[in-house]
């Protein structure tokens, strides 16, 4: 009996709302909730862009298995709090797999989404903003240094306790974060609008869909970042920026998988070619030939990806005119 009541004994009692079960519980539900739709975003790629470049598919490939083992050890996180420890307190205390499944799976998930859309904006910069990628790419590497401290640190003191060190790493973790994704989006804001401005006629409406989905995806992890720094800050010595930090990896991964299968709606919404081109959400194709010479500029600087594959009827096929070739962005 004693050596129960002992089992039931907090060991951070002076900080107890730090072990608060709620944050844990409904970031993990959105976890899985995310994963759901990253399911469906994968199975839609992997289906339309089979013959996308090596390169892209493995990071889709890697970030998607990554993702799914997360998922699997978020569900051994819960059943270790909530089942196997279910009365027990202590248990809410030990991080389990979660300072391994959220923190350091988490950002290496953000960094490859986050270099994949430095090369994004290398390439529609014709690099010309290679310090503003350097910047992005060393906050990007504090954002990842913060969270394997943030991961690490539990582990090396036996629980989640509330410390002055774990709020560092945390801060520096999320707000890197922050920081890098606000430099991506008005980075290529900045530069896609540059080219809309330069460029007219029917790919002025397909431009417009590119800066449309890029602020919307790119706000979004950047919002959950600035509620998890919110969180740190205005709830000190709790564990509530658990929630939104839950969640984070999810959305990234989402994010460049919405990214690279808007191209189908581009197609379906404009057509697949333009002036005899594939030109869609991914695409600056060299396809504006007629553009002003500050686009050609840009769009002879793309690198070589993927044909985007689009059913082409018999009677229009032609020797040597095929669909045209679409270049990654």
């Amino acid at each position: 009996m004693s050596s129960d009541s002992s089992v039931l004994v907090i060991r951070f009692s002076d900080v107890e709302d730090f072990a608060a079960p709620a944050p844990k519980l409904l970031g993990a539900v959105w976890n899985w909730f995310l994963y759901g739709a990253l399911v469906v975003q994968f199975y839609v790629y992997s289906y339309n862009f089979s013959r996308d470049s090596k390169h892209i598919k493995l990071l889709v490939h890697s970030i998607f298995f990554l993702e799914t083992v997360q998922t699997i050890l978020s569900g051994a996180d819960l059943y270790y709090w909530f089942a196997a420890g279910f009365g027990n307190k202590g248990h809410l205390f030990m991080p389990f797999a979660s300072s391994f499944d959220v923190p350091l799976m988490g950002s290496v998930v953000s960094i490859s989404v986050q270099l994949f859309f430095v090369y994004r904006i290398s390439v529609l910069s014709g690099k010309r903003s290679r310090w503003l990628c350097v910047i992005i790419c060393v906050l990007s590497a504090i954002g990842g240094l913060g969270a394997f401290a943030s991961g690490i640190y539990p582990y090396v003191v036996g629980g989640f306790v509330d410390s002055l060190s774990i709020v560092v790493f945390e801060m520096a973790w999320v707000a890197a974060n922050t920081f890098s994704d606000l430099l991506i989006t008005f980075a290529m804001l900045y530069h896609l609008r540059r080219i809309l401005t330069n460029d007219g006629g029917f790919s002025r409406h397909i431009l417009v869909s590119i800066v449309r989905l890029t602020i919307e995806t790119n706000l979004v992890t950047t919002s959950v970042s600035i509620v998890s720094l919110l969180m740190i800050a205005v709830f000190p010595g709790t564990n509530w920026y658990m929630c939104p930090t839950y969640v984070l990896g999810k959305l990234y991964s989402n994010t460049l998988l919405v990214s690279l299968n808007n191209r189908i709606s581009i197609r379906n919404a404009y057509g697949s070619r333009v002036n005899g081109k594939v030109f869609d959400c991914q695409v600056v194709s060299v396809a504006c030939s007629t553009r002003s010479e500050a686009t050609k500029d840009i769009t002879t600087q793309v690198a070589e990806g993927p044909e985007i594959e689009q059913p082409v009827a018999e009677t229009e096929v032609e020797e040597g005119k095929g669909p045209g070739t679409a270049h990654i962005v």
